[in-house]
């Protein structure tokens, strides 16, 4: 009889604790409301694209590391990206100067 008194206690107790964890989670219209009252963001462009370049190179270096690639490849990848860097910045300042 206690065995089954033990069972009994122990459902009871899983179904308090999933009802409180259904009670204690926010809302639709709470969440919706936290999302339209929060200030947006804006990366500007300039910062975006660097971090996807260092994010790049990241890979670069993980893909070296892991031994993917060579140390000459990993020179040449990061020759490329300092071209594509440059080259972005020479358009920038042509666009500006327009």
């Amino acid at each position: 009889m206690r065995r089954n008194e033990l069972l009994n206690t122990a459902a009871v107790a899983q179904e308090n604790n999933a009802s409180a964890a259904l009670t204690a989670a926010p809302t639709e219209n709470e969440i919706t409301n936290n999302e339209s009252s929060s200030p947006k963001i804006e990366i500007p462009e300039e910062c975006a694209e660097a971090f996807i370049a260092a994010v790049e190179i990241g890979y670069y270096k993980e893909f070296y590391k892991q031994g993917l690639i060579t140390a000459d490849e990993l020179d040449i990848l990061l020759q490329l990206q300092k071209k594509k860097a440059e080259s972005k910045k020479e358009k920038n300042n042509d666009l500006s100067a327009a």
